[in-house]
């Protein structure tokens, strides 16, 4: 009997600590201040083929990629669709995920997509690993960017780790378990690391990273993200950034 109320008594604790991390969540996105209003698309036209996916997770690459996209547009690149871009790939070079692009080069996928150039990814690392008490995440993937010459125009890596573990002890660690392991079930705490990865690069790609310095700039004097490189003024003259 007393085992039976204790084990209701650690059921009641885990559901607690599920409620407390849910509404936690919830809190914290209440508390998230609203997105600037997205730059209109501008500069070159480019698209993101499907990444290479290193993991065992299906899912993995559609979180980041599609987290890459959203941001990049926000930012103001001239990004095509990715349904659009994944169909032509498919239809033109018999492409329907990463692994194949290795049988084509990056001028021909930009002559298929008529682009000015093409994202390649790819999921490195993609681990939910429990040991005892501790659960820990850990993302890692990468970026590279193509001119239709073929020429590496950008590339980039993100990584981001989490490390979770109970915070009680005694009567309360059982409570605690059960609570993570009902977090880990229903909220699947993988898709906002991976979707903070695929963010987290499209920051890092910098304005002017594909066209070359002898391009022209806009008539109204204005660089488009995918424009002139960061160490170029618009008059095309280098401002040595690059020494």
């Amino acid at each position: 009997m007393r085992g039976a109320k204790r084990h209701n008594r650690i059921s009641l604790r885990g559901l607690l600590v599920f409620l407390l991390l849910v509404g936690g969540c919830a809190g914290r996105k209440s508390a998230v201040r609203e997105p600037e209003a997205p730059l209109p698309p501008a500069g070159p036209k480019v698209a993101v083929a499907p990444m290479e996916n290193r993991s065992n997770d299906l899912d993995a690459s559609e979180i980041i990629r599609g987290a890459f996209v959203e941001q990049i547009a926000r930012q103001g690149w001239n990004v095509m669709p990715v349904a659009e871009s994944d169909r032509l790939l498919r239809e033109s070079l018999g492409i329907s995920y990463g692994g194949q692009l290795k049988a084509s080069t990056p001028e021909e996928v930009c002559r298929a997509l008529k682009v000015e150039g093409v994202f390649y990814g790819e999921v490195q690392e993609w681990n939910k690993t429990t040991i005892g008490l501790y659960n820990s995440l850990s993302v890692i993937a990468a970026f590279k960017l193509y001119r239709t010459d073929g020429a590496l125009a950008w590339e980039e890596s993100d990584r981001q780790f989490q490390m979770h573990m109970p915070r009680g002890g005694g009567r309360e660690i059982g409570g605690e378990i059960i609570g993570h392991a009902l977090a880990n079930l229903l909220l699947k705490p993988m898709t906002p690391v991976g979707k903070t990865v695929g963010r987290n690069l499209a920051v890092k790609l910098p304005a002017g990273a594909l066209i070359k310095a002898e391009i022209p700039c806009h008539k109204d004097n204005s660089v488009p993200p995918g424009g002139l490189p960061d160490n170029t003024s618009i008059t095309g003259e280098d401002t040595g950034g690059s020494k």
